[in-house]
């Protein structure tokens, strides 16, 4: 059989095949957009559009992980802003950024860790739970900082977001190096598939010996870790860190997901995906904005998107089970 033959029989198509479903309509969106503005091709614009993309980028690797769960995550901006504010005071107080990242990323995961208990030992319904989770972590993070913003941090974090190899920031490299290795223990680890087995049938994954409270609780615990990261990144950038730094990200982050193709259901998706989700709305908010959109516009439109991929992840999944019912 051919390659072109292979390609066409749904049987024979190789996985990474359905994780480029969302490539054409990102090219489409390339082109559509590269003739309504000028400029959106250029090197320095599309390097801002990596740049800008960068810190949804690394957190959405997290949310990934939780929605292959059939989780998800709504703590993820406020998870942001804790990450970032412990990190810039811990520099900014012992002149360390060394220690800083560490306490940043450390303050992610002691998050995850107490929603993931909650979520998977207790069984609460995860919706719940990071809500609550949303306005608790906000809330501790505004009354440690007193409202303020932790600032400035060095000249050399603020570098991190600025320059790098090839003129790229070195932040833009790290999100890349991150996409490698997360989809690397997803598909090439034996936790990558439990993760999977449980967001197929967390029953069956039982029966088979899998620990679903661990890996349930391991998936948040992730996510905060990579919402922390994310939160280390957006400081560099905005030279200090507040609470409130990241609430506007969790629209972006979830929906680079969603629109990558990774199911709501739990059990099928990729970091692959999600990388072509993240430069899809990457693209989509640098064009708006070159369009001269105001911000309520941007939010609309983005909007209708992830509302049109959601439906058609529900659509989907109603078709497969009439198929496997007739």
């Amino acid at each position: 059989m051919s390659a072109v033959a292979r390609l066409r029989d749904p049987a024979h198509r190789p996985a990474w095949f359905a994780d480029l479903a969302m490539l054409p309509a990102l090219l489409l969106l390339v082109v559509v957009l590269s003739f309504l503005t000028d400029g959106l091709l250029t090197a320095s614009n599309l390097t801002n559009v990596l740049s800008q993309s960068a810190v949804v980028a690394i957190a959405a690797i997290g949310a990934t992980f939780v929605i292959l769960t059939g989780g998800i995550d709504l703590s993820t901006g406020s998870v942001i802003g804790a990450g970032g504010v412990a990190g810039a005071w811990i520099i900014t107080s012992t002149g360390s950024m060394a220690l800083g990242i560490v306490a940043g990323l450390a303050t992610g995961m002691l998050i995850g860790l107490l929603i993931g208990q909650v979520v998977a030992r207790l069984n609460v319904v995860p919706f719940a739970v990071t809500l609550a989770g949303l306005y608790v972590v906000s809330g501790c993070t505004t009354l440690l900082s007193h409202g303020r913003t932790i600032a400035p941090v060095p000249a050399g974090f603020v570098r991190f977001s600025i320059d790098g190899p090839g003129g790229v920031p070195y932040s833009v490299w790290v999100a890349l190096v991150l996409y490698v290795l997360a989809q690397i223990a997803l598909t090439r680890t034996v936790w990558g598939r439990r993760v999977l087995h449980v967001g197929a049938n967390p029953e069956v994954a039982r029966i088979s010996g899998v620990n679903v409270v661990r890996t349930r609780t391991s998936v948040y615990m992730v996510a905060g870790l990579f919402s922390a990261a994310a939160g280390m990144v957006l400081t560099s950038g905005l030279a200090g860190a507040g609470a409130g730094m990241g609430g506007p990200l969790l629209l972006n982050v979830v929906g680079a997901v969603v629109l990558g193709g990774t199911s709501l259901a739990g059990g099928r998706g990729s970091l692959l995906r999600t990388g072509i989700g993240v430069l899809f709305l990457g693209f989509l908010a640098n064009g708006m904005s070159l369009l001269g959109l105001q911000s309520y516009d941007q939010q609309m439109v983005t909007g209708c998107f992830i509302f049109v991929a959601a439906s058609a992840d529900g659509i989907l999944r109603w078709l497969r089970r009439r198929s496997a019912a007739s």
